[in-house]
């Protein structure tokens, strides 16, 4: 999840629970999230690539495409990225959330 910094803690949580919520619905198990606080950065983004292949999971739930990149080409090649490197499925639960 990409994490504004003038986003109060409380906003976060409740998004939070609301990924968890939808995962469950889906069949699927949460482990973790993983957050970016900078923009333009893909720390995080390289490190759930990394876990996604280090744990055999494929299956990536986010609040909407925009929590990978506000860009819609950059959002088609992480998603790419996602489906090559680690064979993964991303979820979105909306087009657009609360957070953004």
């Amino acid at each position: 999840m990409r994490v504004p910094c003038d986003v109060p803690d409380n906003q976060v949580r409740k998004l939070e629970n609301q990924l968890v919520a939808y995962a469950k619905t889906h069949g699927l198990q949460f482990v973790r999230f993983f957050f970016e606080f900078h923009c333009g950065s893909r720390e995080a983004f390289e490190e759930l690539v990394a876990e996604l292949v280090r744990t055999n999971s494929h299956h990536v739930v986010v609040p909407s495409l925009r929590h990978l990149a506000q860009n819609g080409l950059l959002q088609d090649q992480m998603l790419d990225y996602l489906r090559f490197r680690a064979r993964a499925e991303v979820l979105a639960m909306r087009l657009r959330t609360a957070i953004e």
